[in-house]
């Protein structure tokens, strides 16, 4: 048990008691043993997060099936230490400090008490979708062999979730899996107070701190591996474009998209990259801004000078926000620009006599981007805004097809991943495209998921949302949780019209940022 000192003379904690099986206390040395192990799991952890966070879109967008197993590994060894660090927790041999300390501090013990039937309700529902997923794969109604374009039917209890093809439910189901780990591992490190930072959750149970502390050191490492990693993408896309070269990272021609302007970067389909560039400089903007904030109040708080490191991710969110619109990809381009007018809305309503030059700052880049993307891909960009109900059009043929499937297995879908192979019976012609994806990830989950599979999925990112408005968790400034839900939105919205979700390192960011999403709560005061 952890002791600190809120006030001279005055001894208080936020423990767990250790209740160990043999009904007495562990001494001091099994205490030691288990915390180092408990840290090396957790160095472990992080390590495991950075490279999730870099080899995704590194590997040529984790679209090929070597590189989806690379993290399906990651996410099951984070899973795994998540499962061991719990045991370490639950048999009283060594329990960290968590950021949910601040909350039980302020007494809100009604909004706590929402915040963890939310976080209850997510683990649930976490299990839920997996196991959703496990019967209709092991229930299948079918196996699909490709190379003679034939089905091997089989009984399916039909009352049950069930799959057209189990071969591919099967990967699916264990890609989630691995995902299912990479969000809950994230979570459960960022929730963790990590050995130096201790003493601040007593000291953030007043509300002056809590509202003007720089976030924590694991949440500011994180956005700076997803910054710099985010800049070091776009670099090298903008500079792949204006080459004209049609190699993925200058390495491997695709098998489509083969020219420059159908790529960007890694991705061999340039709305791929614009989706996952979305999600990330909104997001990226509104940490800085946070940081920001903070600095104004920090040495008043802590006696010290403040750091102007967090300053080096406003260049990184200008060269990640020119990416969408360079990238020629036309609804990556609008959402970029709807982003971008709604990012300038939020930051220049908080305060603006106060915190001018930061609002300045972001405006500049922000409008910045907006022109550099232009000046560079403009005179490509605009023939296609041109053509952008055209094409959509053209689309419909497919969407028509997509709405008969999902009428004609309402209720528990095709099974995960089966649009592919479901959708050759709904072509009227063998001369008829016939689609890897839909380019309509909300028809296309109702599809493969039914009714039942699309309610749970939406109601857990209803939770992650909600998550933020009770206590229990790491002080979430507005503005950036903001900016996080503006960036999680675009991407739903541009789901409608592409596929975002069906690619892995685009989901993968978008679980990496629930995650956080689901760490951060309100200020004390403005829970009352």
């Amino acid at each position: 048990m952890f002791y600190s000192k809120k006030s001279p003379g005055k001894e208080t904690y936020c423990m767990e008691q250790i209740k160990p099986r043999s009904g007495t206390m562990p001494t001091r040395k099994s205490v030691a043993d288990a915390s180092r192990i408990y840290h090396f799991l957790d160095t472990v952890t992080e390590f495991l997060i950075y490279f999730a966070i870099v080899f995704g879109p590194w590997a040529f967008g984790t679209t090929q099936k070597w590189s989806i197993l690379v993290m399906n590994w990651v996410g099951y060894t984070l899973g795994i230490i998540l499962f061991l660090k719990i045991f370490i927790r639950k048999i009283g041999a060594y329990v960290p400090l968590r950021w949910s300390c601040v909350a039980e501090y302020s007494r809100k013990r009604s909004s706590l008490s929402i915040g963890k039937i939310l976080d209850y309700s997510l683990a649930i529902l976490t299990v839920l979708i997996l196991g959703y997923c496990f019967i209709a794969a092991f229930n299948a109604r079918a196996v699909y062999r490709p190379e003679s374009w034939s089905f091997d039917y089989r009984d399916a209890i039909m009352w049950l979730p069930h799959s057209y093809d189990a071969t591919t439910s099967w990967f699916y189901f264990w890609m989630y899996l691995g995902l299912a780990g990479l969000f809950w591992g994230l979570r459960d490190w960022l929730i963790t107070v990590p050995p130096g930072e201790e003493s601040l959750v007593y000291e953030l149970g007043s509300n002056e701190i809590a509202k003007h502390a720089m976030p924590p050191q694991r949440l500011r490492r994180l956005f700076y591996v997803l910054a710099v990693n985010g800049a070091l993408l776009a670099v090298q896309g903008i500079i792949q474009r204006l080459e004209g070269g049609g190699k993925l990272l200058w390495l491997v021609e695709p098998v489509i998209n083969k020219t420059a302007d159908s790529q960007f970067g890694p991705y061999a389909y340039r709305s791929n990259a614009a989706q996952y560039f979305n999600l990330l400089w909104p997001s990226i903007l509104g940490f800085w801004w946070a940081c920001t904030r903070a600095t104004r109040h920090h040495k008043r708080l802590i006696g010290l000078p403040p750091s102007k490191t967090h300053n080096i991710l406003l260049p990184c969110v200008l060269l990640m926000a020119i990416c969408p619109l360079i990238s020629l990809s036309r609804g990556g381009a609008v959402i970029m620009v709807s982003l971008s007018i709604l990012s300038i809305i939020i930051l220049l309503l908080a305060r603006w006599r106060i915190y001018w030059w930061a609002k300045l700052s972001a405006v500049l880049v922000v409008a910045g981007a907006i022109w550099s993307g232009i000046m560079i891909g403009w005179e490509e960009l605009a023939p296609r805004l041109e053509m952008i109900e055209q094409s959509y059009e053209q689309r419909e043929f497919m969407f028509n097809a997509g709405r008969q499937i999902a009428a004609d297995n309402p209720i528990f879908g095709t099974g995960p991943g089966t649009f592919a192979t479901v959708f050759q019976f709904y072509r009227r012609s063998f001369n008829e495209y016939w689609p890897a994806q839909l380019h309509n990830d909300w028809l296309e989950t109702l599809i493969t998921f039914g009714w039942i599979g699309t309610s749970l999925i939406l109601l857990a990112l209803a939770i992650v949302i909600l998550r933020w408005f009770f206590a229990g968790g790491i002080y979430g400034e507005k503005n950036f949780v903001i900016l996080i839900w503006f960036a999680l939105a675009g991407c739903i919205i541009h789901s409608r019209f592409d596929f975002p979700f069906q690619i892995h390192s685009v989901l993968a960011l978008f679980l990496v940022l629930c995650s956080v999403l689901s760490c951060l709560s309100r200020n004390v005061e403005e829970m009352s």
